[in-house]
């Protein structure tokens, strides 16, 4: 998702949280391209890194204690930045585990990847990451990207698709993160499958306050937003259609380092990983974006209600 970067979030990572935006083949927990890289029988520290927005953090956190309780040695890296910055930290090993997000994480690793359908769509993920790397099991909760307007906007021109916005997006500005100007589940895929075209666009943050805050003083008109963000419902924001599917499944999936995939690591993120749901994340992120609560005490009081063994 182009949560490579926002507020949020699994995530993706504790990506989605790459995506927004999420091995290859064999089984649902190998990898047939990473040989280079056996997996370890045992772990006895990893490190976690994150993107920059909410939700990533948050997952990353989550992700970190519950192996922590399993007696691994956690470092965090948390805020590290876009999915282009922190995919680099875990090719040269500076991390070894971070949240992804599906459709987000393959659109980077295969840029021609038109999958829409989530089970497709992280498959042919596993299928698509260079050797070293692998996917483990994708979580039921998902954080998709969004392109939203206010109300006002939406009922001002009769906003309800994105293709609506191409007779007018000359007369508006949109905004949002450096990501969401030039990728496909942005103004790349606006332009080519919509042809939408706007007056300006303002580099502001990933769904973050800059961009709310711009939107809803009408400073720009569209942004993209993601969908565990309580904004969109307590604003009235209008998410449009997307009939041609430029924005992605974005299911979180653990992205791990093969060289740190042993049995119990493997055991502890997919067990967190079946535990997510949509709902709770989105409640979680808004206690970190709204109730100003820390990554940490959220983390931490979620699986101390939902207890993975």
């Amino acid at each position: 998702m182009l949560r490579s970067t926002l507020i949020r979030t699994a995530i993706a990572g504790v990506a989605v949280l790459g995506l927004a935006g999420c091995g290859g083949g064999g089984d649902q927990l190998g990898s047939d391209k990473a040989g280079d890289s056996p997996a370890p029988s045992k772990v006895t520290s990893i490190t976690v890194g994150s993107a920059d927005f909410s939700e990533s953090q948050l997952l990353a956190e989550i992700y970190g204690q519950a192996l922590a309780a399993k007696g691994i040695e956690v470092k965090k890296k948390p805020n590290i930045g876009n999915r282009e910055t922190y995919m680099a930290a875990i090719k040269d090993g500076s991390v070894d585990l971070v949240p992804e997000y599906t459709g987000a994480a393959l659109a980077y690793f295969d840029k021609n990847s038109t999958e829409t359908d989530p089970d497709k769509a992280y498959d042919a993920l596993r299928k698509a990451l260079t050797p070293g790397l692998e996917v483990l099991d994708m979580s039921p909760a998902a954080d998709e990207d969004t392109i939203v307007v206010t109300k006002a906007t939406a009922d001002k021109y009769s906003l309800k698709s994105l293709a609506d916005l191409k007779p007018v997006g000359k007369d508006l500005v949109a905004g949002g993160s450096s990501e969401f100007k030039v990728r496909s589940a942005g103004l790349k895929g606006l332009k080519e499958k919509y042809g939408v075209e706007f007056k300006e666009y303002k580099t502001l943050d990933a769904g973050g306050p800059l961009s709310i805050k711009a939107l809803t003083d009408n400073q720009i008109q569209v942004t993209n937003l993601f969908t565990t963000q309580a904004v969109i419902k307590d604003q009235g924001l209008v998410q449009l259609d997307d009939p041609e599917n430029i924005l992605p499944p974005n299911n979180i999936v653990p992205l791990i380092r093969t060289d740190h995939k042993s049995d119990d690591v493997v055991a502890t993120l997919n067990a967190v990983d079946a535990k997510l749901t949509t709902d709770a994340l989105t409640d979680l992120v808004k206690r970190i974006d709204v109730g100003k609560e820390s990554a940490d005490a959220v983390a931490k009081d979620w699986l101390s209600k939902n207890p993975l063994s």
